[in-house]
Protein backbone atom coordinates (compact mmCIF):
# COMPACT_ATOMS: atom_id res chain seq x y z
CA UNK A 1 0.00 0.00 0.00
CA UNK A 2 1.12 3.73 -1.15
CA UNK A 3 0.46 4.91 2.73
CA UNK A 4 2.96 2.53 4.26
CA UNK A 5 6.19 3.91 1.80
CA UNK A 6 5.14 7.12 2.79
CA UNK A 7 5.10 6.22 6.69
CA UNK A 8 8.38 4.74 6.01
CA UNK A 9 9.74 8.28 5.09
CA UNK A 10 7.95 9.65 8.05
CA UNK A 11 9.25 7.25 10.10
CA UNK A 12 13.01 7.97 8.80
CA UNK A 13 12.35 12.01 9.46
CA UNK A 14 10.82 11.09 13.01
CA UNK A 15 13.91 9.01 14.16
CA UNK A 16 15.96 11.75 12.85
CA UNK A 17 14.50 14.66 14.60
CA UNK A 18 14.31 12.40 18.17
CA UNK A 19 18.42 11.70 18.03
CA UNK A 20 18.43 15.94 18.28
CA UNK A 21 15.26 17.21 19.71
CA UNK A 22 15.79 14.08 22.58
CA UNK A 23 19.13 12.69 22.59
CA UNK A 24 21.02 15.80 21.70
CA UNK A 25 18.68 18.42 23.50
CA UNK A 26 19.56 16.06 27.03
CA UNK A 27 23.10 15.73 26.74
CA UNK A 28 23.16 19.77 25.79
CA UNK A 29 20.48 20.20 28.82
CA UNK A 30 23.17 18.38 31.36
CA UNK A 31 25.84 20.32 30.34
CA UNK A 32 23.95 23.29 30.87
CA UNK A 33 24.77 24.58 27.25
CA UNK A 34 23.38 27.84 25.50
CA UNK A 35 24.01 29.23 21.58
CA UNK A 36 27.52 31.11 22.81
CA UNK A 37 28.88 26.75 24.31
CA UNK A 38 28.39 25.69 20.63
CA UNK A 39 27.87 28.30 18.67
CA UNK A 40 28.62 26.48 15.29
CA UNK A 41 27.12 23.01 16.36
CA UNK A 42 24.09 24.77 17.85
CA UNK A 43 23.89 26.95 14.06
CA UNK A 44 24.08 23.63 12.03
CA UNK A 45 22.16 20.96 14.09
CA UNK A 46 19.93 24.03 14.37
CA UNK A 47 19.29 24.66 10.66
CA UNK A 48 18.63 20.38 10.37
CA UNK A 49 16.10 20.03 13.26
CA UNK A 50 14.29 22.73 12.25
CA UNK A 51 14.35 21.28 8.44
CA UNK A 52 13.12 17.83 10.04
CA UNK A 53 10.11 19.56 11.53
CA UNK A 54 8.71 21.26 8.49
CA UNK A 55 9.02 18.39 6.50
CA UNK A 56 7.53 16.14 8.47
CA UNK A 57 4.37 18.55 8.79
CA UNK A 58 4.62 18.17 4.80
CA UNK A 59 4.57 14.34 5.08
CA UNK A 60 1.40 14.34 7.45
CA UNK A 61 0.04 16.46 5.21
CA UNK A 62 0.62 13.80 2.00
CA UNK A 63 0.20 10.95 4.22
CA UNK A 64 -3.75 12.16 5.49
CA UNK A 65 -4.23 13.16 1.94
CA UNK A 66 -3.51 10.18 0.87
CA UNK A 67 -5.67 8.55 2.63
CA UNK A 68 -8.58 10.14 1.91
CA UNK A 69 -7.80 10.09 -2.19
CA UNK A 70 -7.82 6.44 -1.87
CA UNK A 71 -10.65 5.95 0.41
CA UNK A 72 -12.93 8.27 -1.94
CA UNK A 73 -11.24 6.97 -4.68
CA UNK A 74 -10.84 10.12 -6.76
CA UNK A 75 -8.63 10.06 -9.59
CA UNK A 76 -5.81 11.75 -8.22
CA UNK A 77 -5.03 8.72 -6.15
CA UNK A 78 -3.44 7.74 -8.86
CA UNK A 79 -0.87 9.79 -8.04
CA UNK A 80 0.69 7.08 -5.46
CA UNK A 81 0.56 4.06 -7.61
CA UNK A 82 3.54 1.74 -7.44
CA UNK A 83 6.67 3.65 -6.43
CA UNK A 84 5.44 7.41 -7.07
CA UNK A 85 5.11 8.42 -3.40
CA UNK A 86 9.01 8.36 -3.24
CA UNK A 87 9.10 10.69 -6.06
CA UNK A 88 6.56 13.01 -4.36
CA UNK A 89 8.62 12.63 -1.21
CA UNK A 90 10.78 15.22 -2.62
CA UNK A 91 8.37 18.01 -1.83
CA UNK A 92 8.70 17.74 1.85
CA UNK A 93 12.37 17.57 1.47
CA UNK A 94 12.43 20.60 -0.92
CA UNK A 95 10.27 22.34 1.77
CA UNK A 96 12.60 21.28 4.84
CA UNK A 97 15.52 22.58 2.94
CA UNK A 98 13.90 26.04 2.18
CA UNK A 99 13.54 26.21 6.04
CA UNK A 100 16.72 24.78 6.86
CA UNK A 101 18.86 27.02 4.35
CA UNK A 102 16.92 30.00 3.99
CA UNK A 103 15.54 31.17 7.55
CA UNK A 104 16.48 31.92 10.68
CA UNK A 105 17.77 28.49 12.38
CA UNK A 106 16.73 27.74 16.19
CA UNK A 107 19.40 27.15 19.40
CA UNK A 108 19.14 25.21 22.57
CA UNK A 109 19.02 27.35 25.49
CA UNK A 110 19.69 24.85 28.73
CA UNK A 111 17.79 27.96 30.82
CA UNK A 112 14.65 27.27 29.37
CA UNK A 113 15.26 23.23 28.25
CA UNK A 114 14.24 23.83 24.51
CA UNK A 115 15.04 24.76 21.01
CA UNK A 116 14.58 28.99 20.44
CA UNK A 117 15.05 31.65 17.53
CA UNK A 118 16.59 33.83 20.11
CA UNK A 119 20.14 32.87 20.35
CA UNK A 120 19.77 34.87 24.04
CA UNK A 121 23.03 36.68 23.18
CA UNK A 122 21.96 39.97 24.56
CA UNK A 123 19.07 41.05 27.64
CA UNK A 124 17.89 43.54 25.46
CA UNK A 125 14.97 42.06 23.66
CA UNK A 126 14.84 42.12 19.58
CA UNK A 127 12.04 40.92 17.55
CA UNK A 128 14.68 40.49 14.31
CA UNK A 129 15.50 36.49 15.23
CA UNK A 130 11.35 35.47 14.65
CA UNK A 131 10.76 32.90 12.18
CA UNK A 132 7.69 33.78 10.06
CA UNK A 133 8.32 31.06 7.48
CA UNK A 134 7.66 28.62 10.78
CA UNK A 135 5.16 30.68 12.27
CA UNK A 136 2.83 30.19 8.83
CA UNK A 137 3.90 26.34 8.78
CA UNK A 138 3.10 25.78 12.39
CA UNK A 139 -0.44 27.27 12.17
CA UNK A 140 -1.26 26.88 8.50
CA UNK A 141 -0.09 23.81 7.71
CA UNK A 142 -0.83 22.13 11.26
CA UNK A 143 -4.53 23.53 11.23
CA UNK A 144 -5.27 21.87 7.54
CA UNK A 145 -3.86 18.81 8.53
CA UNK A 146 -6.00 18.50 11.43
CA UNK A 147 -9.02 19.18 9.40
CA UNK A 148 -7.92 16.85 6.77
CA UNK A 149 -7.99 14.44 9.69
CA UNK A 150 -11.87 15.26 10.69
CA UNK A 151 -12.48 14.63 6.79
CA UNK A 152 -10.93 11.27 7.03
CA UNK A 153 -13.09 10.25 10.02
CA UNK A 154 -15.82 11.49 7.86
CA UNK A 155 -15.43 9.56 5.16
CA UNK A 156 -14.50 5.93 7.22
CA UNK A 157 -17.66 6.34 8.67
CA UNK A 158 -19.68 6.87 5.61
CA UNK A 159 -18.01 4.00 4.18
CA UNK A 160 -18.70 1.98 6.64
CA UNK A 161 -22.30 2.86 6.77
CA UNK A 162 -22.72 2.54 2.80
CA UNK A 163 -21.46 -1.05 3.05
CA UNK A 164 -23.72 -1.95 6.24
CA UNK A 165 -20.90 -2.85 8.82
CA UNK A 166 -22.79 -1.67 11.69
CA UNK A 167 -20.48 -3.88 14.32
CA UNK A 168 -17.17 -2.75 12.68
CA UNK A 169 -18.67 0.90 11.68
CA UNK A 170 -18.36 1.48 15.63
CA UNK A 171 -15.05 0.19 16.11
CA UNK A 172 -12.87 1.28 13.31
CA UNK A 173 -14.61 4.50 13.74
CA UNK A 174 -13.62 4.76 17.18
CA UNK A 175 -10.06 3.75 16.32
CA UNK A 176 -9.74 6.53 13.65
CA UNK A 177 -11.57 9.30 15.99
CA UNK A 178 -9.45 8.62 18.83
CA UNK A 179 -6.07 8.19 16.48
CA UNK A 180 -6.70 11.61 14.90
CA UNK A 181 -7.78 13.58 18.10
CA UNK A 182 -4.57 12.12 19.56
CA UNK A 183 -2.23 13.40 16.93
CA UNK A 184 -3.83 16.16 16.30
CA UNK A 185 -4.19 17.73 19.94
CA UNK A 186 -0.29 17.24 20.51
CA UNK A 187 0.78 18.79 16.79
CA UNK A 188 -1.24 21.70 17.11
CA UNK A 189 -0.88 22.97 20.73
CA UNK A 190 2.84 21.69 20.76
CA UNK A 191 3.03 23.88 17.03
CA UNK A 192 1.43 27.17 18.64
CA UNK A 193 3.39 27.17 21.68
CA UNK A 194 6.32 27.06 19.61
CA UNK A 195 5.31 30.07 17.60
CA UNK A 196 4.13 31.86 20.78
CA UNK A 197 7.17 31.51 23.28
CA UNK A 198 9.35 32.86 20.51
CA UNK A 199 7.59 36.36 20.43
CA UNK A 200 6.51 36.75 23.56
CA UNK A 201 8.21 35.32 27.01
CA UNK A 202 6.36 32.65 28.32
CA UNK A 203 6.40 30.64 32.02
CA UNK A 204 9.13 28.19 31.56
CA UNK A 205 6.79 25.20 32.42
CA UNK A 206 4.72 26.13 29.48
CA UNK A 207 8.35 25.79 27.41
CA UNK A 208 9.25 22.83 29.20
CA UNK A 209 5.85 20.95 28.17
CA UNK A 210 6.38 22.26 24.26
CA UNK A 211 9.75 20.56 24.38
CA UNK A 212 7.99 17.74 25.75
CA UNK A 213 5.04 17.35 23.42
CA UNK A 214 7.22 17.76 20.49
CA UNK A 215 9.48 14.88 21.53
CA UNK A 216 5.61 13.37 21.59
CA UNK A 217 4.78 14.60 18.34
CA UNK A 218 8.08 12.29 16.64
CA UNK A 219 7.60 9.89 19.22
CA UNK A 220 3.87 9.00 20.06
CA UNK A 221 2.45 7.73 16.91
CA UNK A 222 4.34 4.87 16.40
CA UNK A 223 2.57 3.57 19.79
CA UNK A 224 -0.64 4.90 18.94
CA UNK A 225 -0.70 3.08 15.50
CA UNK A 226 0.31 -0.19 17.15
CA UNK A 227 -2.58 0.25 19.98
CA UNK A 228 -5.20 1.54 18.23
CA UNK A 229 -4.64 0.60 14.57
CA UNK A 230 -5.51 -3.24 14.21
CA UNK A 231 -4.09 -3.60 10.59
CA UNK A 232 -0.69 -2.41 11.98
CA UNK A 233 -0.77 -4.34 14.84
CA UNK A 234 -0.98 -7.28 13.23
CA UNK A 235 1.14 -6.35 10.43
CA UNK A 236 3.77 -5.80 13.28
CA UNK A 237 3.35 -8.74 15.07
CA UNK A 238 3.73 -11.16 11.87
CA UNK A 239 6.81 -9.65 11.14
CA UNK A 240 8.60 -10.43 14.68
CA UNK A 241 7.08 -13.86 13.50
CA UNK A 242 8.99 -14.15 10.66
CA UNK A 243 12.21 -12.78 11.73
CA UNK A 244 12.12 -15.04 14.80
CA UNK A 245 11.47 -18.09 12.75
CA UNK A 246 14.47 -17.07 10.32
CA UNK A 247 16.90 -16.48 13.17
CA UNK A 248 15.38 -19.77 14.76
CA UNK A 249 18.37 -22.16 15.44
CA UNK A 250 16.99 -26.04 16.08
CA UNK A 251 18.77 -28.02 18.77
CA UNK A 252 21.09 -30.00 17.06
CA UNK A 253 20.30 -33.96 16.25
CA UNK A 254 23.82 -36.35 16.92
CA UNK A 255 23.83 -40.18 15.26
CA UNK A 256 25.79 -42.63 16.94
CA UNK A 257 27.12 -45.27 15.06
CA UNK A 258 25.79 -48.58 16.25
CA UNK A 259 28.21 -51.11 17.37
Amino acid sequence: MSCFKIMICLAIVDMSALVINSIITGILAIQGAVWCTYPKFNYIVGMIVLGLWCSSCIIVLILVSNRLLELSEHKLARMFIGNRPFLIMLAPFLYGLYFAVFTNPVGFNSKYYTWLFNPMISEIKTDKYINISHAVNNVAIVAITCILYVWLYLEVREKLEAIGWKDRKNDLGFQILVQSAMICSINFVASIIFVVMNIVELPIWIMFVAQKMWQLIHGAPVFIYLTLNRTIRKGFIKLFQEIKKVYHIPHPTTVSPQS
